[in-house]
């Protein structure tokens, strides 16, 4: 067991790709997905000094964490070009810090490769392991340099946001960065409402959302012509009341939000 809020066993397979810091303080979680289906190919091509790339740790199918390169160092994963005419140049990044720095983005990133499973997909296993490992990542990161990484997807990306001409597809269009931001925020929220619910005009529906921190989120509809959603803090609950205003036949889905997160949809209501 590795030092710091990591409930998960940490595997040593240290890479020879890696360089200097250069002096920059990591404050970027990038998450990418590898190319083939196993750790034992992503452990060969990331530790082979003639490919030239790397990752701070790699996440198995089944929740095994591999750490290839210390935190202090930067892995050979999110290059970036100063060239303009590069494909790998800052300035075609979707991240604003990234063209801002106008740097190497290896320098202030920390590296996960996800053993692919399907379009980002990850396993439960993988899932819960890779949420540990961004906990432990991001203790780390503030013990070792007193940097406290935002939980937001401003600081949690895909490789896809750094490099979107070469990596469009990395880690994959179903990478689960909204379940990770919420499992990082201590915010596992249950709702006691599923499905379609109907509401007569005049009438009210009040949902019930239950978990840690579960009166930090947002209660919100998709469409906001069609109902009004009063919040309301009951002890560890959040409580939403939901009013139409729309007519007949309207409908429109329920979400909720966790501090810089990424809304999700709990259920749907429709007006009758």
């Amino acid at each position: 067991m590795i030092k710091g809020e990591c409930n998960t066993n940490i595997k040593q397979h240290p890479s020879p790709n890696h360089g200097s810091r250069n002096g920059w303080k990591p404050d970027m979680i990038v998450n990418h997905i590898t190319a083939g289906s196993t750790a034992t190919g992503a452990l060969a091509t990331l530790c082979n000094p003639a490919r030239e790339a790397s990752a701070h740790f790699v996440v198995d199918k089944d929740g095994t964490v591999y750490q290839l390169v210390a935190l202090d160092r930067a892995a050979w994963a999110n290059g970036t070009s100063n060239v303009a005419t590069d494909n790998r140049y800052y300035g075609r990044s979707k991240l604003a810090a990234v063209r801002d720095r106008r740097v190497n983005a290896n320098l202030y990133t920390i590296s996960i490769e996800h053993v692919c499973v399907s379009g980002g997909t990850l396993t439960t296993e993988q899932l819960a392991a890779s949420i540990d490992l961004h906990r432990y990542i991001i203790g780390e990161v503030k013990r070792l340099y007193g940097v406290a990484i935002p939980v937001d997807r401003a600081h949690i990306v895909g490789h896809c946001e750094i490099n979107p001409v070469t990596k469009p597809n990395c880690p994959g269009k179903d990478f689960p960065y909204n379940r990770i931001l919420e499992g990082l925020q201590n915010v596992a929220i249950t709702s006691d409402t599923s499905g379609t619910v109907k509401i007569k005009r005049g009438g009210y529906y009040t949902a019930k959302f239950s978990g840690a921190n579960a009166t930090q989120i947002q209660v919100t509809a998709g469409t906001g012509d069609v109902v009004t959603i009063v919040p309301i803090n009951r002890g560890e609950d959040k409580l939403a009341a939901i009013v139409p205003i729309g007519k007949p036949g309207d409908m429109t889905g329920i979400y909720t939000t966790a501090p810089g997160g990424q809304p999700v949809k709990r259920f749907v209501v429709q007006i009758v």
